[in-house]
């Protein structure tokens, strides 16, 4: 009974729970059995969604939603690309202005394991060919920084893409607001920003951002008001040429900007510094046409240089601006090419913009600076000039109206107001905007240029109207200020002018030699070179790497100061007497244009003697090559020296009243003679200045004995107001020059960085110890106040503690 209840319970148990779980099969039998129904389709998977920005171009560009990527091509890996970033827009007070670069950088992608791939700076500072053992040494100790690492989101086709958006968003010193620039504006920290656009072309990618920065400037006024400021900025990509322009070898004697880095090979015994001139890339379009360069014959360049006016300037200036540009055209004919540089308004296209690094543009700028600058970008590893864009600040105007009223005025009528006739202040632009495209093309300043021309030659009509009053509209040699009423010169012979050494200087740098390789090219030039040095007119005066060179002088003209400015000055007297006439306007009611004019001829008086003074201790440079005789320091004679002090004497330590005596001095100072007191004691410090310059040829010694006799040469009756000034000047200055020279911090770039300052060098301090004993003496037996009072400052000086 037991099994058999056992195993009925067993099986009903079974029944129970198959009629629960069981299959459907099973089910079936307890449970009618239902009609199929249709089966309802499946739901369609989401299209994926389609791209918002999708650009062809060097860079594919593709947003997706809210986010930027890049598809980089496997082709363009370990390419070098040129990245410059400009300013779109940005606060008032800055100081920059929409259009101005404030970045720079060499960058290339790299892709590493593990599907990243990162952006590096290449910093070219040392270059061995990848053929010598060397290189895997320079390699291994010039490792470039990463400034950016990217998770590949994907492949596309043959390339990687790349989401850029936290990258560009992010606060990168590499492509955004440099260091430098951080402590300037006093900038704390990036608060926020946007992508505003990316564009891509075929040989460059642009990247358009607007960022927001904290600051705690008081210059700018956004700062002040709101403790931030914004930014507009533009990110250029350009790719570099993957064959690589035919570099040109830097040469002393032809002033060129250059790019530079050192070289290393196997063969070396010691290290190679290679420097390269920056200059556009100008090659004939086929070898037929090359073939026509070689016979002499002028041919068209394959790629010309174009400027574009930026539509900003006003209308009235554009044609003078396109004229500074086209006069080059005389410069590169002398070179062999003909259409080799042109401008033209900017179109009206939208597929462009002016920010794009393909182009060269003149901005024009919205700026109460009076100035104007011509940089450009180059190649770092040629020193190819990629673009340029000229900054034209629209109170230039101001500056050279103020320069051609002040050196013309006795010679050309339309000088003498206050607002010029457009033809004038147009022919002032034109002028202005060839020296700033000299710039752009890689031309430095030649300050020693004037220098060649005899001064009396300046006064002739004849030789000016065939030579030119300077060799060279790269010199800072403003007009002919030389020139006297009787003279008769016109309008044009007053200005400066493409002239022989920039037809040189360009044909130097931009006609081909067709060489196979840069030594044997600057082999080929030296024998041109050597021919033209022959010829005065094509010398080159670096002013701003010789300073104590008194012919590399900015603003002044021939090969003698002391006459030169003599004849200036002349000018200068007819001319300060009229002011208050030329200057007259109603509305001054404050004489500001008087005030502001009378300033700049004092100015200008100033910068005459300045020219004089430089002789002093002067140091003539001319290179040479290592097989030519001579001397390439020379000092500058003795006689020219004694000649500038004495200028000194008639102009300065003779009080120069006519500065004052003018009949509307009082309308903007009480006291006239402050002027004259103001402009002495500049000089004196200027003299002072000179003696560390001095040598065998005037010692320090015979330079100080001789600025005593002058400047003090008697202590027997009270000196005049203006005479007493310039001695207790004279006497400070020793004393600050035989001082100690004491520890001092200077601001450089935002950094605090440690300096000396006052003292001078330990060789001349015995000459200004006898001169300060010799001044004491004779100080000390005078009855008179003010030598009673140089005396003691000498004496407490002479104190040792």
């Amino acid at each position: 009974m037991k099994s058999i209840f056992s195993l009925k319970g067993m099986l009903m148990l079974t029944l129970a729970f198959g009629m629960m779980v069981g299959t459907p099969a099973q089910a079936g039998i307890f449970k009618k059995k239902k009609k199929p129904q249709p089966t309802a389709p499946a739901a369609p998977k989401p299209a994926a969604p389609k791209p918002s920005v999708d650009r062809e171009g060097l860079f594919h560009v593709t947003k997706l939603k809210d986010a930027w990527y890049f598809d980089i091509p496997d082709s363009l890996m370990g390419r070098e690309f040129l990245t410059t970033t400009r300013f779109t827009s940005a606060p008032a007070g800055l100081g920059q202005y929409g259009g101005e670069q404030m970045n720079e950088q060499t960058i290339y992608f790299e892709q590493i394991p593990d599907s990243f791939i990162v952006m590096r700076a290449n910093l070219l500072v040392n270059y061995s060919d990848s053929t010598n053992a060397i290189n895997r040494a320079v390699t291994i100790s010039n490792n470039n920084p990463i400034i950016g690492t990217f998770k590949i989101e994907k492949r596309v086709g043959n390339a990687s893409r790349i989401k850029v958006q936290q990258f560009f968003m992010e606060d990168n010193a590499a492509l955004g607001v440099p260091q430098s620039a951080k402590r300037q504006y006093n900038l704390t920290g990036q608060m926020g920003g946007y992508i505003e656009d990316i564009k891509s072309f075929p040989m460059n990618t642009e990247v358009r951002l607007v960022k927001t920065f904290g600051s705690t400037s008081t210059s700018l006024p956004a700062a002040r008001a709101t403790g931030k400021v914004t930014l507009g900025m533009n990110i250029s990509f350009v790719l570099l040429p993957k064959v690589p322009m035919d570099a040109r070898k830097f040469d002393p004697r032809v002033g060129y900007f250059t790019q530079g880095y050192n070289v290393f090979s196997d063969d070396q015994q010691r290290v190679d510094k290679t420097i390269y001139i920056s200059r556009y890339r100008l090659e004939p379009k086929n070898a037929e046409d090359a073939e026509k360069m070689k016979r002499g014959e002028l041919i068209e360049p394959k790629k010309p240089i174009v400027y574009y006016i930026d539509p900003a300037t006003p209308k009235q200036w554009r044609k003078y601006l396109i004229m500074g540009v086209n006069d080059w055209q005389v410069a590169f004919e002398q070179a062999g090419w003909k259409n080799a540089i042109h401008a033209e308004e900017w179109p009206e296209d939208s597929t462009m913009s002016m920010e794009d690094a393909r182009y060269c543009v003149i901005r024009y700028l919205a700026s109460d600076i009076a100035n104007a600058y011509g940089p450009h970008v180059s190649d770092p590893r040629t020193g190819e000039i990629l673009e340029s864009h000229i900054g034209w600040y629209h109170n230039v105007m101001s500056l050279v109206h103020d320069w051609y009223m002040v050196q013309a005025s006795s010679v050309d009528e339309a000088a003498r107001k206050m607002k010029f006739d457009d033809e004038l202040m147009g022919q002032l632009i034109r002028f202005v905007s060839s020296h700033e495209v000299g710039h752009t093309l890689g031309l430095r300043h030649n300050f020693g240029s004037s220098s060649t021309v005899p001064v009396d030659s300046l006064r002739s009509k004849e030789f000016v109207r065939k030579n030119g009053h300077t060799p060279s509209i790269m010199d800072y040699a403003r007009f002919n200020y030389v020139a006297q009423p009787e003279d008769g010169m016109t309008q044009e012979l007053l200005f400066p002018r493409i002239n022989d050494y920039d037809k040189w200087a360009i044909e130097w740098g931009y006609r081909p030699t067709f060489a196979n390789n840069p030594d044997d090219d600057h082999e080929m030039l030296e024998a041109r070179t050597r021919v033209a040095q022959q010829n005065r007119r094509l010398w080159w005066g670096d002013g701003e790497g010789y300073r104590n060179d008194p012919r590399r002088q900015t603003e002044d003209l021939g090969n003698d100061a002391v006459k030169a400015s003599e004849y200036g000055i002349k000018n200068l007297k007819r001319e300060i007497v009229q002011l208050g006439e030329w200057t007259f306007d109603k509305k001054d009611i404050y004489d500001e244009n008087a005030e502001s004019m009378h300033s700049q001829f004092v100015n200008q008086f100033i910068r005459y003697c300045g020219h004089v003074i430089g002789n002093i201790g002067g140091q003539l440079v001319d290179f040479k090559p290592s097989d030519v005789k001579g001397d390439v320091y020379v000092p500058q004679p003795k006689a020219k020296q004694l000649a500038a002090l004495d200028f000194i004497k008639r102009n300065i330590i003779n009080e120069p009243k006519w500065l004052r005596e003018v009949s509307y001095a009082k309308r903007f100072t009480s006291d006239p003679q402050t002027i004259t007191i103001k402009v002495g004691n500049s000089i004196v410090s200027r003299l002072m200045g000179r003696i560390t310059a001095l040598n065998e040829t005037y010692t320090a010694e015979e330079y100080l004995k001789d600025l005593t006799a002058m400047i003090m040469p008697s202590t027997a009756a009270k000196p005049s107001r203006y005479t007493a000034a310039l001695q207790t000047t004279f006497v400070e200055a020793l004393i600050s020059a035989f001082k100690p020279a004491q520890p001092v911090s200077v601001n450089v770039n935002g950094q605090s960085v440690s300096a000396s300052a006052g003292g001078a060098p330990s060789d001349v301090k015995p000459a200004i110890l006898a001169t300060l004993k010799v001044l004491k003496a004779r100080t000390a037996s005078s009855g008179i106040a003010h030598y009673q009072y140089l005396n003691d400052l000498i004496s407490r000086a002479l104190v040792i503690k």
